[in-house]
């Protein structure tokens, strides 16, 4: 049943006042929880309409926190699959004759160092990647912010992300050497994070999102104003060739790209449909031939039970006995002679009769096969030429992937200046 958000806000407010968050505190800069420390709250938030300057039930749990901790616009709220975060932006006091101060006075060696110790096989590049969309959905969500706030936001985000891999992974305590190991690690991944920013907000774009298009409408050669009066100088989306690329170029690229796409998701779902259809041929084609070796076997018994019975009735016709000992069930009796030959008549036709419907069965089950198999050559065929089609496809790429390419490239560098 759907609650108030008025009475969900005092279950959470009642909640956070019990609430000891400083159990969860590492270092004094990180918070984390587990979603099941928070389970009361949640759960209220998932069964409450919410007001609509809220985009999710994860922005309420934001601004309770903010004002629970104390946050300020550098600090790092994350919401990820499993746990929470909450990351406190903080300073370094650098030594007085630090001449690297993106090393924050530790020896590059010493950085080194740390990465071989802690990240052997690089793992704090997937871990970055990993926490980068959820920080794109909260505090670099462009749904959210505007250019100007983006600039002033994303710094601060990628630091907070990298000092979180840090304090997870390593055993540093000291606040400077967490730093200048996350300055170190982020140098690594500032490119690939920046990428992966700006495709999403092509992605947006591309999508006729109103944000997206007002977002990239301020990166042009004129002077705009946004909605606020905000005014951004002119700061073109340039590429290695220093070309502009405007928002006419940049849509009409993105309808391109996108239909390049969708040609692939298509050919990469016609695999998949094939496939599964194929596999049920198969699976049916196994039944079939499992029938096929049962009917076999129950032919045989019926064989060599018709001969059992004609080899018996030769026997009986030899003699002319009035009566004869005969064996059934195991036991041994003394039956008519002519009774007896007359029931073993009707059972060898009895026996004939099932012979020829089973016979007729293998027969119609091995069409049946035949058939199925055609039907398996024909699908294993159609898979074989579409998955052909596709590696062509993503071997040779579509002529606009080079200029999206250089389009994202463009966008995560005019991102990147401050």
């Amino acid at each position: 049943m759907e609650e108030s958000f008025n009475h969900v806000e005092t279950v959470i407010d009642q909640f956070l006042a019990q609430f000891d968050p400083n159990r969860y505190l590492f270092l004094d800069v990180l918070y984390r929880f587990e979603e099941e420390d928070l389970e009361p709250i949640i759960s209220a938030l998932e069964h409450c309409k919410l007001p609509k300057r809220y985009t999710s039930y994860i922005d309420v749990l934001h601004e309770k926190f903010a004002n629970k901790v104390d946050l300020n616009a550098s600090d790092l709220f994350l919401y990820t699959d499993n746990e929470i975060y909450i990351k406190r932006y903080f300073q370094v006091t650098l030594p007085e004759n630090c001449t690297d101060r993106r090393a924050c006075g530790i020896p590059l060696e010493t950085l080194a160092s740390y990465k071989k110790q802690f990240f052997p096989n690089d793992e704090h590049k997937e871990r970055l990647i990993a926490l980068l969309p959820f920080a794109i959905e909260s505090t670099l969500n462009i749904k959210k912010i505007n250019p100007m706030e983006f600039k002033n936001l994303f710094i601060p985000t990628f630091v907070n992300l990298a000092d979180i891999v840090v304090i997870e992974s390593s055993e540093l305590e000291d606040l400077r050497s967490i730093r200048g190991l996350s300055y170190f690690i982020l140098r690594e991944v500032f490119e690939d994070m920046m990428m992966l920013i700006a495709e999403n907000i092509l992605l947006h774009f591309s999508n006729q999102e109103k944000k997206a298009i007002d977002f990239l409408s301020h990166f042009g050669i004129h002077e705009t104003i946004d909605a606020k009066g905000n005014r951004y100088k002119p700061n073109p989306i340039l590429d290695e060739s220093k070309r502009a690329w405007n928002m006419t170029t940049i849509r009409s690229t993105m309808i391109q790209f996108k239909k390049s796409k969708q040609t692939l998701y298509d050919r990469r779902n016609d695999i998949a449909i094939i496939k599964k259809k194929l596999d049920h041929h198969r699976s049916e084609s196994k039944e079939i031939s499992q029938q096929i070796k049962k009917e076999h076997e129950n032919l045989k018994e019926i064989e060599e039970k018709v001969e059992q019975t004609r080899l018996t009735l030769e026997k009986l016709e030899a003699t002319d006995a009035k009566e004869v000992k005969f064996l059934e069930n195991g036991e041994e009796k003394n039956f008519d002679r002519r009774s007896l030959v007359a029931q073993l008549y009707r059972k060898e036709e009895s026996l004939l009769n099932q012979k020829t419907k089973l016979q007729k069965s293998r027969k119609e089950l091995e069409l049946t096969l035949s058939n199925k198999q055609k039907e398996i050559y024909v699908w294993e065929r159609r898979f074989s030429e579409t998955e052909k089609s596709l590696v062509i496809l993503e071997s040779q790429g579509h002529p606009i992937d080079g200029q999206y390419e250089r389009i994202r490239r463009a966008l995560a560098k005019t991102l990147s200046q401050r």
